[in-house]
């Protein structure tokens, strides 16, 4: 059964906090929680206990050791619907990628797959323009890195220093993101949630939240995900006429 049927009820849940891992979850499902058509199993990615509870994923495509296998989450898709989070806006600043990019710089593949400031501000930006940014926390959204040659980048960390943001229009970010939605639809997974979309996509000329470049982006990325069988749920905390404006590009919001 797909997470979209008319009646069906779908929990929304951590492995860790109920059940502990994967496999027990799926007992609890297949037992007294059968009445569920559906599951949201929040990040169980590598790793699960992150800065933010498993939505700094240092390897999203690996499901973290402690709370199972690929093998445990195509098990609990196997008789209903399955709901995964792909994190959009950012990844760990512990990556392999990040870290190889800080490693080798432009050599790296990696290279341009991260937000620096430069990118959004070319020639530079006022006090106004840098201040002018929607942001969940207090504070900037930049955190100073430095390569191994001694370069300094200053990048987008929108939620978290340790969480730093993806270029999501740059080549490598969106092979970064098909990667991961392959990786998803591979093993179970039926709908992937959009996390953090809201913030994905930076601007100099607004407050980068919810704004038209964000609808461009979730049109690219709701098509990535419908191209590999996936149904798209988008998550956006905020007033509800931008949640009707994005509804007609995702499947479920």
């Amino acid at each position: 059964m797909g997470a979209v049927e008319l009646g069906v009820v779908e929990l929304l849940v951590y492995a860790d906090r109920l059940g502990g891992t994967l496999s027990a979850l799926r007992v609890l499902l297949d037992g007294p929680l059968r009445d569920f058509g559906g599951v949201h199993v929040l990040p169980f990615y590598v790793p699960f206990d992150g800065a933010d509870a498993g939505f700094d994923p240092i390897d999203h495509t690996r499901v973290d050791p402690r709370l199972g296998t690929w093998n445990d989450v195509r098990a609990l898709s196997a008789t209903r619907g399955l709901t995964a989070d792909l994190v959009v806006n950012h990844v760990s600043s512990s990556s392999a990628e990040f870290l190889d990019w800080l490693e080798n710089g432009e050599a790296s593949e990696h290279a341009g797959m991260f937000l620096r400031f430069d990118t959004v501000f070319p020639d530079g930006a006022t006090e106004e323009q840098i201040t002018a940014f929607y942001r969940p926390r207090p504070g900037l959204p930049f955190t100073p890195f430095q390569g191994a040659d001694g370069s300094r980048y200053l990048v987008w960390t929108t939620f978290l220093p340790t969480q730093v943001d993806l270029d999501v229009r740059h080549p490598a970010a969106r092979a970064y993101l098909r990667r991961v939605l392959r990786t998803l639809a591979a093993n179970g997974v039926t709908t992937v949630r959009l996390d953090a979309v809201g913030y994905a996509v930076k601007s100099a000329d607004n407050d980068s939240f919810m704004s038209s470049q964000t609808l461009d982006f979730a049109r690219v990325i709701t098509n990535l995900a419908h191209a590999e069988g996936l149904e798209v749920l988008v998550e956006v905390h905020a007033h509800h006429t931008q949640q009707i404006a994005i509804s007609q590009i995702a499947d479920l919001v």
